[in-house]
């Protein structure tokens, strides 16, 4: 997972852009290996389950702050 390795040597989320494919696999991650599930994270991120069902799907992909927020979601999960 090349993203993985982008993100953590970035050091700063802000220096950091989740692509839509970052994105897909940051929420597969959290859902596969944390006991959230789709609706769990959605209200973390404040957005609808819907939305991330389609950016799974590739058919949207999240706004720069919700991107954000996934990302340190993703690093939260990764150090658990």
């Amino acid at each position: 997972m090349g993203c993985l390795a982008e993100a953590l040597a970035c050091g700063s989320e802000k220096e950091y852009q989740c692509s839509k494919d970052d994105q897909k696999y940051f929420i597969e991650y959290i859902l596969q290996h944390s006991h959230y599930d789709l609706r769990d994270l959605a209200d973390i991120l404040e957005v609808r389950p819907l939305l991330l069902s389609q950016v799974v799907c590739g058919r949207h992909y999240l706004k720069k702050k919700v991107s954000i927020n996934l990302y340190e979601w993703f690093l939260i999960t990764l150090c658990r």
